[in-house]
């Protein structure tokens, strides 16, 4: 067996800069004496065609593909489904969600918010995985179907955003976290409970904000709104109104689970993620017919232990919310259907996902 050191490509185009399970990965295989490339560029069915110099890109991506023994994906990557690679190299696909409550990929094809059957098949989207990590037996269904692989090509692993949620909402980076927010927005110092609404992007269309915040009240909660990066900027008229409602770009939804009290969310991966928090979690589904047929949705949150918390009317959210009788029992069913792999600890062991992610890279 050759003793080189193995190569290892993490391709994403979520965003120009790392993002965090990117940066989480790195840094673990780095420590370990990997050799590993990173190539991030952001790009977005709304940049797509205006992205002529992306095409520079892909071929720098296909240049590291070829040279990687291992290359680690978290979204579709146009080189590693449409031009063959390097015999014996693995193409991992960590997608950049941890669940999969929209339908995505092959799920959509056909309908308003997907793409078509034959630009589908032109692209081959999403051919040439080797494996798909995922965090349970349900989203791997859903991966299933959404990239078109076997059930054999799925290894449960979870995302490295585990660990640095558990952290920040009650480990090690809790307090600094905390620290950085209250520094950033000293209003929060006040004794009302802080609420986070972090709503899905929704294609074509706005947020419908302003109307959760009205039913919530600005004089009752500290009330923070973090937008999907895609509509950077956007802001309601309550802002500037009241120092108690912040639209928030310094940080992250996850790094906000220091400091929320409460959480509402919606068609998002990230009401699966948040749910680690342990905190009251609400669904406000205003547009969920529309966003049903339009997109899709792969869980149905009338049967979920966290229907009770499901609502349409932001009127009756707010009821609940104000009610402060939340079954945080629900929640962790809700969780562990969701997150059914194996997590160390309480928090303290704060690497177990990245780990177990790199000890695998490693094994092939």
């Amino acid at each position: 067996m050759s003793n080189r050191v193995k190569r290892i490509s993490i391709i994403s185009r979520e965003s120009d800069s790392k993002t965090l399970d990117v940066a989480m990965l790195e840094a673990e295989l780095l420590k370990r004496g990997c050799k590993v490339k990173v190539l991030s560029k952001l790009l977005t069915k709304e940049k797509s065609l205006k992205a002529l110099g992306y095409a520079g890109h892909v071929m720098r991506q296909e240049a590291e593909i070829l040279a990687s023994d291992v290359v680690v994906l978290d979204t579709y990557c146009i080189p590693a489904s449409m031009i063959p690679h390097r015999k014996g190299t693995k193409v991992i696909q960590m997608w950049h969600a941890l669940g999969a409550i929209k339908k995505f990929g092959w799920q959509t094809v056909g309908k308003e918010d997907g793409s078509s059957e034959k630009v589908a098949k032109l692209m081959k989207m999403h051919r040439g995985y080797d494996y798909v990590v995922s965090a349970s037996d349900i989203t791997a269904e859903h991966f299933c179907e959404a990239f078109r692989v076997s059930p054999e090509k799925i290894v449960k692993y979870g995302l490295p955003r585990i660990d640095y949620i558990r952290s920040v909402a009650s480990g090690s980076r809790h307090d600094e976290q905390l620290e950085r927010i209250l520094r950033t927005y000293p209003q929060l110092k006040n004794r009302r409970k802080t609420i986070l609404y972090a709503p899905t992007f929704r294609r074509g269309k706005t947020v419908e904000a302003q109307k959760l915040i009205d039913a919530l009240g600005p004089d009752k909660y500290n009330i923070v709104v973090k937008l999907h990066p895609l509509y950077r900027g956007q802001t309601t008229s309550s802002e500037g109104e009241f120092d108690t409602v912040i639209f928030d770009e310094a940080f992250s939804s996850n790094d906000w689970l220091a400091a929320a009290d409460i959480i509402i969310s919606d068609y998002s991966s990230f009401v699966i993620e948040s749910s680690l928090a342990d905190k009251p979690l609400f669904i406000y589904a205003y547009d969920l017919d529309e966003y049903s047929s339009n997109t899709g949705l792969n869980i149905d949150f009338y049967s979920e232990p966290i229907a009770p918390y499901v609502f349409r009317d932001a009127a009756e959210l707010a009821k609940s919310v104000c009610a402060d009788s939340y079954d945080l029992k629900a929640l962790r069913a809700f969780r562990d259907r969701y997150i059914d792999i194996s997590i160390a600890g309480d928090g303290a062991t704060e690497n177990h996902c990245t780990s177990a992610l790199a000890d695998f890279i490693e094994s092939l």
